[in-house]
């Protein structure tokens, strides 16, 4: 539908505003407001994700020293070997383990997604501003909906059923939507240099392979098990985000590289998710 411009970009990204402000933020709260989320494992979990983030990203720093790239290609392109994708995560768990996995991605997400951002902000320009993350933290739809339905899970706050029932409508639109905005995303204009080929083939190779296994044998290390043990490693096998191209062009970074590297990423998970599913299954 892209390519025949059947439907306008306009339409995708409204389509995309719709999902990430709206639709996502629904699903997040009603996943989390209904779960048993505060078992012992819960905390380790989160860790696990956190410090698999930061190994990933240590990692990929060594792609700094590949001949002929540019700094701003490095800075563009490491922030694809640690930042995932949101819409395939809660796609992919909500159809592996339901409401329960759900509700522990989306922990996951509130607590990696700040890291996430620190840490690509941090290598895009060389330099940390702590006020203005946390203004971008507190405006987040994603973390606000997990946030509010951590809150009223504690305190046992939970809406009569018929606003359950709105809450499921819109998150099941918002994880085929989410998908099909993915799926419009593609592009592979930004790969042409043999410099960011050998990057692209990296990283990915960082954020599919590396990043997972770094997780399975945090858990291991840890001694983390059943759901959040699979969750978690779901959650490191995720693609790229798409919001590294618009990070990226921003921020005056090589934007058509980073959108290059989030979709061979988001192709090529296709395979490695499913591998990494059975791991976990069988």
């Amino acid at each position: 539908m892209v390519r025949s411009n059947w439907l306008t970009r306009a339409f995708w990204d409204g389509c995309e505003k719709l999902v990430y402000f709206l639709l996502f933020p629904a699903l997040l709260f009603a996943a989390v407001v209904r779960a048993n989320l505060f078992t012992g494992q819960t905390g380790w979990m989160v860790q696990i994700a956190l410090m698999g983030m930061g190994l990933a990203a240590l990692v990929g720093i060594a792609t700094k020293w590949i001949p002929g790239l540019s700094r701003q290609d490095w800075a563009s392109g490491i922030q694809c070997g640690f930042r995932f994708n949101t819409y395939v995560a809660f796609a992919v768990v909500a159809r592996a383990f339901g409401i329960e996995g759900l509700a522990l991605m989306a922990i996951i997400v509130g607590f990696a997604v700040p890291l996430a951002n620190i840490l690509a902000v941090t290598f895009l320009a060389n330099t940390f501003h702590p006020l203005r993350l946390l203004k971008e933290m507190a405006r987040n739809p994603l973390i606000i909906a997990t946030v509010a339905g951590l809150i009223a899970n504690l305190l046992h706050l939970f809406p009569p059923q018929p606003i359950y029932d709105a809450l499921d409508r819109a998150g099941s639109a918002s994880i085929a939507l989410g998908l099909m905005c993915v799926g419009a995303g593609l592009s592979f204009a930004g790969i042409h240099r043999p410099a960011n080929q050998w990057q692209t083939g990296l990283i990915t190779a960082i954020k599919l392979l590396l990043f997972p296994g770094f997780v399975w044998g945090l858990c291991l290390a840890f001694g983390l098990t059943g759901l959040a043990r699979d969750v978690v490693i779901l959650f490191a096998a995720m693609p790229a985000a798409s919001s590294c191209y618009i990070l990226a062009a921003r921020m005056n970074g090589n934007g058509p590289l980073a959108a290059s590297l989030v979709s061979l990423s988001t192709l090529v998970s296709m395979l490695t998710i499913s591998l990494w599913y059975a791991l976990l299954v069988f």
